[in-house]
């Protein structure tokens, strides 16, 4: 169960969180993986580092997911280094928290060409060899807030909702070629990205008191459903959304 042996792993934003615990997990599995990371080498050589440890393969690869140019130069670097990209994990995501009336325009198109138009282009650099080759997996990593607003950044929920959307379409456009499609919806995850809100009691208070399960998730809880995703056993689930959120949607 869960044999990636063979395959190749892309994760963006896989330097820390739920990112990291990705890259980790899918290399346990047997995939060989490409590390993303923009600003922290550091931290992705230490993911890096702790894969090869374990008897993986593994390589760092720095792209800005707002840039398209660098996009296509990772993909490049990826081909070379180790092959044709079989599982893309779109993790990489930005998030401001700003009233909408106050929210700058340089800051939207930030949120908008990191956490949607990037994915976007990703797929397009992935799928190419993934319909010729008759099998790929791409897992966006979304959030509760693509159907639940946040109440703090409308740009970001707004890009979630367009990942729900954009994995219905590429999964009606290509699941025919042996190609799975899906969304990871997380909830409460204590991650880098969550940490400065969370350190307040009364926040993560009221966090756990409206999530059911009355807990806050973990980076491998995300993990774990990612690599369940990307295996061969999963051939029959495409364009949909798995929320892993301790029941904060219901």
């Amino acid at each position: 169960m869960n044999n990636l042996s063979n395959k190749i792993a892309l994760v963006t934003g896989a330097s820390r969180g739920i990112g990291a615990a990705i890259a980790m997990d899918l290399a346990r599995a047997g995939a060989a993986v490409a590390i993303n990371y923009v600003h922290n080498a550091e931290k992705a050589e230490a993911v890096r580092a702790e894969i090869i440890a374990a008897g993986g393969r593994a390589i760092t690869v720095k792209a800005d997911m707002a840039n398209g140019s660098e996009i296509a130069v990772m993909f490049a670097q990826i081909r070379t280094e180790l092959g044709e990209v079989d599982i893309l994990v779109n993790n990489a995501a930005v998030e401001t928290r700003i009233a909408s009336l106050d929210f700058p325009g340089e800051e939207y198109d930030r949120i908008m060409d990191t956490n949607l138009k990037a994915c976007f282009l990703c797929c397009q650099q992935a799928l190419t060899n993934m319909k010729t080759k008759g099998w790929g997996r791409i897992i966006n990593i979304s959030s509760v807030h693509e159907i639940k607003p946040t109440g703090f950044s409308t740009p970001y929920s707004m890009t979630k909702g367009g990942l729900f959307m954009m994995t219905r379409e590429l999964a009606f456009e290509f699941s025919q070629y042996g190609i799975t499609v899906n969304n990871i919806a997380p909830g409460a995850i204590r991650t880098d990205m969550n940490r400065s809100v969370l350190a307040d009691p009364e926040y993560e208070a009221r966090v756990i008191a409206k999530t059911p399960a009355r807990l806050i998730g973990d980076p491998y809880d995300i993990a774990r459903a990612a690599t369940f995703l990307a295996a061969p056993e999963a051939r029959f689930i495409t364009g949909t959304t798995l929320f892993i959120d301790g029941g904060l949607t219901l």
